[in-house]
């Protein structure tokens, strides 16, 4: 999914001739803390929430106001690294250039969640499996193999790299089927480490609190 799919562009950017007054505004109504600033079309960076608090006159013009690095994506750009950029500048809205720089529109935090939630098919009804590998043992063929051999079918899969507090890949698999203690058993008698079975009613109660840890969860 490219970011042109969810690209919004109801939300204009501030200009350089705006105030800091209306600046604050904007940043209060979209719950976020930076926000664009274009020059005529093209976009030349990001306004603080920081920077603008420390502004003692808010008729104060955004122009003589410094800006933060221009952060943007081009509209080709996957959803995954629209998600990485978001997390590594803890970004609630992320602007969308052309080739030249223009301000085309903007990404928000809230839409890439429920693009997310396409994509791996979070809505269907079916169930989530989480398995363990060691790096040495990791390959998604034979394991998708040993699952569609018990007649399920993969809806999403997404996978969490080794890290400081563990040495093995973690995979969860969004499957077709609410029952899934057949597939569990297959992989087991396989070899593999399951650690949680979960079925769609409990994804369903708990997806919304732990919305933001699936976004931290697919820094990838």
């Amino acid at each position: 999914m490219q970011v042109r799919e969810i690209l919004n562009t109801d939300i204009a950017p501030l200009k350089t001739m705006d105030t800091v007054a209306l600046a604050l505004t904007k940043l209060d109504l979209l719950h976020t803390t930076k926000f664009p600033v274009v020059d005529e079309s093209k976009l030349i960076g990001m306004v603080s929430l920081e920077t603008l608090i420390e502004v003692e006159n808010e008729q104060v013009l955004i122009s003589q106001v410094p800006l933060d690095d221009n952060i943007s994506l081009p509209q080709e750009q996957h959803l995954f690294e629209a998600t990485r950029k978001m997390l590594s500048h803890e970004l609630f809205i992320l602007p969308v250039v052309d080739s030249e720089n223009n301000f085309l529109g903007v990404i928000k935090k809230r839409e890439v969640l429920e693009a997310l939630g396409n994509l791996f098919n979070l809505e269907s009804f079916g169930s989530v499996l989480t398995i363990e590998m060691m790096p040495y043992d990791f390959t998604l063929s034979e394991m998708i193999r040993i699952i569609e051999s018990e007649d399920a079918k993969i809806l999403g899969v997404a996978v969490q790299q080794p890290g400081e507090n563990n040495d093995f890949y973690r995979v969860s698999v969004k499957l077709s089927i609410e029952d899934s203690s057949a597939v569990s058993a297959a992989l087991q008698r396989y070899g593999y480490v399951v650690t949680s079975q979960i079925s769609s009613a409990t994804i369903e109660k708990d997806f919304s609190d732990r919305a933001d840890e699936l976004i931290r969860y697919l820094d990838i």
